[in-house]
């Protein structure tokens, strides 16, 4: 699992960084509007200038591909890791370590542009905004018809779970009746409408002015967001297809973490394949543009290292990404700053919840007795059965003939905590370690527990030293 897990974390965070080297620091940035950000103008081809912005445009490229290479190699060392937290942790900290080492080159290169623009005299006092009356609000070209089918499929998926875990329909996969699948497919469902709210933000957004000519502006917008427009079918229906289907495909014929992590890597393979084909329409776009580009609105100081836009003048919450494609937030906007307050919280929660995860993986569980209780200790008492309460217990002397199917808690390799679904029986109350062969099964006020100690031997001394005490227990 820990291998298969890398290999999926593999197929998504090495080709998004690729792309983002290709997107930031292209061969060639003098072809493109814009360097590191900045708007491109011709005082910079010319002279001595040309060269000082060929040598930013190389430094901070050959800066960037030390830190990709970098991030690769990290990832292949992360990969040899035996210790499943230790991966979960190194991939962690590499995706985020990468995206922003990949991210910080650009930035000094967008520096270094508004110094040279700045000592050249080509900054402006007044900040204008251009709007093409003509074509204002004229261009659009997502199609809310195109949009019922793949949303209709995934809601046909959800109900499909949904009677699998009302055992409307009859499956054999163990997890019918957790809801496991009903919930995924639902949450997968349910970002379309995500996926489909941006797409409808982004094509709404104010068409941008290339040209003095009200024709080149509709037709170039229209080509920018006919492209956005049809990147955004693909995704649904890719989205649609391997994810709500195969979910509900799992929870009628089979149920696999595996096969589910196999899926997620094809998924993303396809999702990356799409993303490169959609970047490069939208080049051609620009170059195919790029002679009628007379006009443009400089904005340079409001973008904080050519990525952030922070403008206070500005109303609209969601604009066009400068470099890269999509939107993002002004974080001027009172509702931009509590989304940007809302990421940094989940950043922090999810560092957080590796190291209580890490704390977790490494402290031993416990099993023992005390005050006629069986105490199920890890962190804190996890479970307390009382031995009046207990009505059956078993020794189970092979886990391995037991398949465990998380529904809530912790689900590795050493550890199973929480509530599981155990050989089709559901909302079982699991804590013990599946490595160590041996487990209690025990059934206690209508509830099954299956709980094991540190060692095999741990778990079977407490079976015994029970046993007889329940006998006793009951001839009394």
């Amino acid at each position: 699992m820990e291998i298969l897990f890398s290999v999926v974390m593999c197929v998504c965070l090495l080709p998004v960084l690729v792309i983002l080297f290709i997107v930031l620091y292209p061969k060639n940035p003098k072809k493109n509007k814009l360097i590191f950000g900045v708007m491109s103008r011709k005082e910079y081809t010319e002279g001595e200038n040309a060269e000082t912005v060929l040598d930013i445009c190389q430094r901070r490229r050959s800066q960037a591909l030390k830190i990709l290479i970098a991030s690769i190699l990290t990832a292949v060392l992360i990969l040899v890791l035996g210790n499943f937290i230790l991966q979960v942790m190194g991939w962690l900290i590499l995706m985020f370590a990468a995206i922003i080492g990949m991210a910080l080159p650009f930035t000094l290169g967008n520096k270094e542009m508004k110094t040279l623009k700045k000592s050249l005299g080509l900054e402006i006092e007044k900040k204008v905004s251009l709007t093409d009356f003509r074509n204002a609000g004229a261009v659009h070209t997502l199609k809310f018809s195109k949009i019922i089918p793949p949303l209709f499929l995934g809601l046909l998926a959800v109900i499909a779970s949904l009677l699998v875990d009302l055992k409307v329909i009859p499956t054999n996969t163990g997890i019918e009746g957790t809801f496991v699948c009903t919930g995924g497919s639902a949450i997968i469902w349910l970002t379309e409408f995500i996926i489909i709210i941006a797409a409808y933000i982004m094509d709404g957004l104010k068409n941008e002015v290339i040209s003095s000519d009200s024709d080149i502006n509709a037709n170039y917008n229209r080509a920018k967001k006919k492209n956005l427009s049809n990147f955004t079918m693909i995704f649904l229906w890719m989205h649609t297809i391997l994810l709500s289907g195969f979910v509900t495909v799992f929870s009628m014929f089979v149920y696999s973490e595996i096969e589910i992590l196999i899926c997620l890597c094809v998924y993303m393979v396809i999702l990356i394949a799409a993303i490169i084909l959609f970047t490069n329409r939208d080049r051609k776009i620009e170059n195919r543009y790029k002679k009628e580009m007379t006009v443009s609105e400089d904005e340079d100081d409001q973008w904080i290292g050519g990525l952030i836009y922070y403008n206070p003048n500005n109303k609209r919450l969601f604009v066009k990404k400068r470099v890269g494609v999509g939107g993002t937030f002004n974080l001027a906007h009172p509702v931009g700053k509590i989304i940007c307050g809302l990421i940094i919280a989940v950043i922090l929660f999810n560092f957080g919840a590796m190291v209580y995860l890490g704390i977790s993986e490494a402290t031993p569980l416990k099993l023992y007795t005390e005050d006629n209780k069986i105490v199920c200790h890890h962190l804190k008492n996890d479970y307390e059965i009382d031995f009046d309460s207990v009505s059956d217990i078993v020794l189970i002397n092979d886990t391995n003939s037991l398949k465990f199917v998380k529904i809530a808690g912790f689900g590795i390799d050493n550890l199973l905590k929480g509530s599981f679904a155990v050989n089709g029986e559901s909302s079982c109350k699991v804590f013990l370690n599946p490595q160590n062969g041996n487990c209690i099964k025990v059934t206690a006020d209508g509830v099954t527990y299956y709980i094991g100690g540190e060692t095999a031997e741990e778990t079977s001394e407490v079976f015994f030293s029970v046993t007889p005490q329940l006998k006793q227990l009951k001839r009394s």
